[in-house]
């Protein structure tokens, strides 16, 4: 999957020399909700929280928005992002809210922000223990007016899935780049891949075999660690995204992992509901109706095309609906644009709103 290899290009540019005056707290606590897992995901997790260079001047609260990771980052893409925070702050404005920046990092490399039987409850452990571990931790103002939640990529959306499911947590929501399908993304994105599938059924069929299931993830997700994820080729990426989708939403009888619908139909409508429920949700008046704030950002050139027209799907849904999303199309393909727009587009947009 080029996105993996795209992703440490950004990550490796992003990580330069970072601001005396930039705060950047990171901290590493227990998650119960994410010990409940079945492929061994840490459940020791690194929330990390960039404070505005005045928090320490004085008393009062802030506003917060919650940045979610993408597919393939773990926690220290916070480093990174300091960098870009703190020069906005001495180029621009001093931020208004605080910045609480979370990973989604599991052995199959993404958790899709969503409860699983395999991956952990990761739903749960943003909007039920991380939120309040930050808002006992720090001054914040806990109000969905005062409260975003944003992310890129598979961070994006989870951020739309959890404003949507929570809008008295969440009351605005900012996706840069989310994974979103049209009625034709489950064939035409990386769920449909061949090969892909061939190792995910492979897979699912020796584990329903094995008396060790643990020795068998091992040695079935060894590929996937770190470097080895890119360096053993695109077949083995592509398979390590269907199975941690898998894991996320497929779930069936107490499976963790269920079939895929190429094998059983009766399992399309969970396969599509991870990328495909959220353009009905946001094209849901309810669902709106209890949102501040919802903006969609995705590159035209964006190589993962199922994206762009899932995003688009959604742009032209809003608009003859007028509704409150904004869906804006930029020049810039996947992740080229990353910094760019969190800097020009995201920072500036919650300054003017939290």
């Amino acid at each position: 999957m080029k996105i993996l290899l795209k992703a440490i290009c950004l990550t490796l540019l992003l990580s330069v020399s970072l601001s005396a005056e930039a705060d950047l707290q990171q901290h590493q606590i227990y998650s119960p909700a994410i010990a409940d897992n079945f492929i061994g995901t840490n459940a020791t997790r690194t929330i990390s929280v960039y404070l505005p260079k005045d928090y320490e001047k004085n008393n009062k609260a802030y506003p917060v928005l919650y940045f979610l990771g993408a597919y393939n980052w773990g926690a220290n893409f916070a480093n990174s992002f300091e960098k870009i925070f703190a020069d906005y702050e001495q180029t621009k404005e001093p931020l208004k809210f605080i910045v609480v920046m979370i990973d989604g990092d599991t052995p199959l490399r993404g958790s899709f922000y969503v409860n699983s039987k395999a991956h952990g409850r990761f739903a749960d452990f943003v909007t039920k223990e991380a939120v309040q571990w930050v808002n006992n931790k720090y001054r914040t103002k806990t109000d969905s007016k005062h409260t975003a939640v944003a992310g890129f990529s598979m961070g994006g959306t989870g951020a739309l899935r959890f404003a949507a499911v929570n809008p008295a947590q969440f009351g605005h929501v900012y996706a840069l780049s989310p994974g979103l399908i049209d009625e034709n993304g489950l064939s035409t994105s990386y769920l449909g891949n061949p090969k892909a599938i061939d190792r995910y059924e492979h897979f699912r069929r020796a584990l329903a075999k094995t008396t060790s299931p643990k020795t068998l993830m091992k040695e079935e997700f060894k590929s996937f660690q770190g470097m080895a994820l890119w360096q053993n080729g695109e077949d083995n990426s592509n398979a390590a995204f269907v199975m941690a989708y898998g894991g996320a939403f497929a779930s069936h009888n107490g499976e963790p992992f269920g079939a895929h619908f190429s094998q059983a139909k009766s399992q399309i409508d969970k396969w599509r509901f991870g990328f495909g429920e959220l353009i009905n949700q946001y094209s849901d008046s309810k669902v709106l109706s209890k949102l501040h704030s919802v903006k969609v950002e995705v590159g035209k050139q964006d190589e993962y095309k199922w994206i762009t027209d899932g995003s688009l799907k959604l742009k032209a849904l809003s608009e003859a609906q007028k509704s409150k999303v904004k869906v804006v199309v930029f020049e810039g393909d996947h992740t080229s644009k990353v910094r760019e727009r969190i800097s020009q587009s995201m920072l500036p947009h919650f300054q003017s709103l939290l």
